[in-house]
């Protein structure tokens, strides 16, 4: 194959793939909605991810929602989109984007390879045309799990913060249960003290709790399990045993806190240690070159 006929057909599939992707942003008019999604709304059973969605459709309509949008649409219900819920659920993001993202993020590595196959036929190196097929399948399927991984590592971080957040707040709640408030007005006294983003996260569950009409230990027992904090969990099991039973949780929620406190303090040792050993390679690494360095004049001489 000359290197005309390989740029007329990449020019081919690239221009029937824009027009596949314009068609599909600018939609059409008479356009039904997705049976999957008609069902869900009948039914009102909706999808983890159709809540956050809706939040986030109105103020959110860069290209790489509406490209999310699209392949949530084609491919709603699939197990190979993988979409980390609960990780979105805790950073406020939501599903579509996070499928733009992968999407482009595909793209980019479906073209990287043909463009540089490309370049190296007009300096007058040709391969085979399976060389870039094969390549772009591969880097697109490689590169579009790069969101996925920057995810679960915000998310870790958030959970990490998190749940600093909490030992201090379980001994605010703790302090307030001692004042003589009730079980729900120290969760939410507790949670108007803070600014950080934890607290705000916090008062923004327990308003929408009593709204609702649901208890606020509930609610912070619901949003713990889905969201896999167990802090939250925790907290509103003990405030529910006090609610109910009347039990006096001072003492419990203060030793709650102290054992949160000791296990981060034991995990940032350990992380502190690792870092050392770490860091303690490159220094023997040096040592070694110098000692080569200092070395390589007498064995010139030797030799």
């Amino acid at each position: 194959m000359t290197t005309t006929q390989l740029a007329v057909l990449l020019g081919l599939g690239a221009g029937t793939g824009l027009l596949v992707i314009l068609r599909e942003l600018a939609g059409q008019v008479g356009r039904l909605p997705h049976p999957v999604h008609t069902a869900r709304r009948l039914t009102g059973t909706p999808h983890p991810g159709d809540a956050l969605d809706d939040a986030h459709l109105a103020g959110t309509g860069g290209l790489t929602s509406r490209v999310g949008r699209v392949v949530l649409r084609r491919g709603a219900g699939s197990s190979l989109l993988h979409v980390p819920y609960r990780d979105l659920a805790l950073l406020r993001r939501s599903a579509a984007q996070f499928l733009g993202e992968r999407a482009i993020c595909a793209a980019v590595g479906l073209v990287l390879p043909t463009a540089a196959t490309t370049a190296l036929g007009l300096a007058g190196v040709r391969l085979p045309f399976a060389v870039p097929a094969l390549t772009g399948l591969v880097t697109a399927v490689l590169v579009s799990y790069l969101p996925l991984y920057t995810v679960a590592d915000l998310a870790r971080a958030k959970r990490a913060e998190f749940r600093r957040a909490m030992a201090t707040y379980v001994d605010l709640v703790a302090l307030e249960r001692a004042a003589g408030s009730g079980a729900t007005q120290s969760l939410e006294s507790a949670a108007r003290i803070g600014e950080s983003w934890a607290f705000r996260r916090v008062r923004d569950e327990l308003a929408h709790a009593r709204w609702s009409g649901v208890p606020a230990w509930e609610a912070l027992r619901s949003v713990g399990r889905e969201l896999r904090l167990p802090e939250l969990t925790d907290t509103g099991d003990v405030m529910r045993m006090s609610a109910r039973e009347g039990a006096t949780v001072y003492d419990v929620l203060r030793a709650r806190a102290s054992a949160m406190r000791t296990e981060l303090l034991t995990s940032d040792q350990a992380r502190a240690g690792s870092r050392t050993e770490r860091a303690a390679a490159p220094l023997a690494a040096t040592a070694v070159v110098f000692m080569l360095i200092l070395a390589a004049p007498v064995a010139m001489r030797i030799g």
